[in-house]
């Protein structure tokens, strides 16, 4: 068998994997780019020779991205440090991939109450009431 960087090695040298590397890797900072509510409804999908192509839920949609489509540029080129990394951007209406949304905060741990364990609802309702504080006693 032969290893892999036999294999791989020569291409991983070539300049345009090398540029769609760096390009996949400013890629991943879409909804920094274009904010949440856009993010939510477009994708990048691939990166070629300088363009991006993006999968967005309607034309409309499409039509917000292309208005700002410079400002997309500018801010892609910033998070890459190339400027002539990305040259231009497709739009396509057609569903956007699903994006891994982050794992939820884990919820806080309540502390038991070992003097509660085994009460009903009401038997603890009628303890905390007799230690409540009476307004008529003031």
């Amino acid at each position: 068998m032969r290893k892999l960087e036999e294999l791989l090695g020569a291409s991983i040298e070539r300049e345009e994997v090398l540029r769609c590397a760096r390009a996949q890797a400013a890629l991943r900072s879409w909804p920094q780019i274009v904010g949440e509510l856009l993010a939510e409804r477009s994708t990048p999908d691939r990166y070629d020779r300088g363009t991006v192509w993006v999968s967005v839920q309607g034309s409309a949609w499409a039509q917000e991205l292309r208005m700002i489509k410079h400002r997309i540029l500018n801010r892609l080129a910033d998070i890459a440090g190339d400027k002539t990394l990305f040259l231009d951007l497709r739009f396509g209406v057609r569903p956007p991939r699903e994006r891994k949304a982050p794992d939820p905060p884990a919820a806080p741990k309540r502390r038991a109450r070992p003097d509660l364990e085994g009460l009903s609802i009401r038997e603890i309702a009628e303890r905390r009431l007799k230690n409540w504080p009476d307004a008529s006693r003031d």
